[in-house]
């Protein structure tokens, strides 16, 4: 019995099929820029064992784009990106709130580099 596949590798994440079926409903470059942005940060994410946390993103157009990406990150695994919704604002404003943006996690990278170029 064959049995089916239901999540892409790539080398450092994995990507579920729900997933990939949701983020079809976003326009293509709109999904392009989302997947982007949360590769830029996938290694950064934090772990939590044995259960889903979210991350909200945004894209700046002349109508912003809110979403949020549902993901499984355990010690000792590679994150598995589970699902992608849109949100609104009122969600994308709590987020930065309790620091779960995407943009958080870049300008915690980016002061991480800075601070080791300085050393």
């Amino acid at each position: 019995m064959d049995l089916k596949q239901k999540y892409t590798e790539v080398d450092t994440y994995e990507i579920d099929d729900w997933f990939f079926a949701q983020l079809q409903s976003f326009d293509f470059s709109f999904a392009v820029v989302i997947i982007g942005q949360i590769v830029d940060v996938i290694e950064e994410l934090p772990k939590l064992d044995g259960f889903t946390q979210r991350i909200f993103g945004v894209i700046k157009s002349k109508e912003p784009l809110f979403f949020a990406i549902e993901y499984l990150n355990q010690d000792g695994d590679i994150p598995i990106l589970v699902d992608i919704e849109r949100v609104d604002v009122d969600n994308y404003l709590d987020a930065i709130l309790d620091n779960k943006t995407i943009n958080q996690i870049e300008n915690g990278i980016r002061k991480t580099k800075e601070n080791r170029t300085e050393d």
